[in-house]
């Protein structure tokens, strides 16, 4: 059945039912984390040799497996859940692809230094699936080693394949002992 609008356009009845309505205040928009920031690799950076013996260059002779996975202990099992289907938020990342074993090393200690200055606890690590060397990759062992000794990581795993898969890593680090918690974890 079709109303009859005499004199009244759709504006004056929308008007008119909603009557004593105040529009709400506030905000009611959707806060967006910005994008992870993309790490420039700069090959001339300084060697640091302040960062102790778990960076060592020295060479890996054992395989190393095609998906890395490492947590040390005491982490919760739902935590580890959420860092290996990626659900967690990426803050930083790192891409070593194209480097060598020395300039990769210096790249990482800069890269853990700066998550921790800045307070980051979730990053992603791109290494690489070592396509172009000779016989097998050289730094996915390396970080594997690095990784696992390094006291500010907690865990690691390789990420999902739309982040790399077995060429890249997620990486949970420390809360920051330098600057206060952003994060509510």
């Amino acid at each position: 059945m079709k109303k009859n609008y005499t004199d009244k356009d759709d504006s004056d009845i929308f008007r008119q039912a909603m009557g004593k309505v105040k529009p709400i205040r506030g905000s009611n928009r959707v806060l967006l984390k910005p994008p992870p920031r993309r790490v420039v690799h700069q090959p001339e950076l300084p060697q640091s040799t302040d960062n102790g013996d778990f960076f060592s260059d020295a060479p890996i002779n054992e395989d190393c497996p095609d998906i890395l996975s490492f947590a040390r202990s005491g982490l919760q099992h739902s935590i580890l859940k959420r860092l290996r289907q990626g659900k967690m938020p990426v803050e930083n990342s790192l891409d070593l692809h194209g480097l060598t074993v020395q300039q990769a090393r210096t790249a990482l200690i800069h890269f853990l230094r700066d998550c921790d200055n800045m307070a980051y606890r979730h990053v992603i690590i791109i290494h690489g699936k070592g396509y172009r060397s000779k016989t097998k990759p050289v730094i996915k062992p390396m970080l594997n080693r690095w990784l696992r000794l390094a006291p500010g990581v907690l865990a690691f795993h390789s990420a999902l394949p739309e982040d790399g898969g077995s060429g890249a890593l997620y990486v949970m680090l420390r809360k920051s002992t330098l600057t206060p918690d952003r994060h509510n974890e």
